[in-house]
């Protein structure tokens, strides 16, 4: 299995869909964080998700709806809700509701196949349509 955001798992991110990635300042593990947005102070830019490669475990994708929950347009708990949704129809990944406060994860082996990791770009798609359309409505 590829790292987490080795080719082509999060080649889109930044090529496609505009975003670009973040890194974790971890000393044993370091993270990936898919940010949209300008590097700098809180409100600048936002991330959906982070990768954690796990240390030969498959690693993880941590879903930062705490993070989201004060930051727009994702203050609006219909739009995590539907986030929650888009996710949780990869093969694998079941998160519930009640999570829509923390930051629940699920395992990257969940990405292995082809059609899981289109509907991941399609989710990313419409994570950074939401973004880029905010306080235009």
């Amino acid at each position: 299995m590829r790292s987490p955001c080795g080719r082509p798992r999060c080649a889109g991110w930044g090529e496609e869909l505009g975003g670009w990635i973040g890194h974790g300042t971890g000393r044993v593990t370091t993270s990936a964080f898919l940010m949209l947005g300008e590097a700098g102070p809180p409100g600048r830019g936002i991330w959906p998700l982070v990768f954690y490669p796990g240390g030969g475990r498959g690693g993880t994708a941590e879903v930062v709806f705490q993070h989201l929950a004060a930051r727009e347009p994702f203050a609006d708990r219909a739009l995590r809700l539907e986030l929650l949704g888009r996710l949780n129809a990869l093969e694998g990944v079941s998160i519930p509701e009640g999570k829509l406060e923390l930051r629940p994860g699920f395992r990257l082996s969940s990405l292995e196949k082809d059609r899981d990791r289109e509907l991941l770009v399609e989710t990313l798609a419409w994570f950074r349509d939401r973004w880029e359309s905010r306080g235009t409505a």
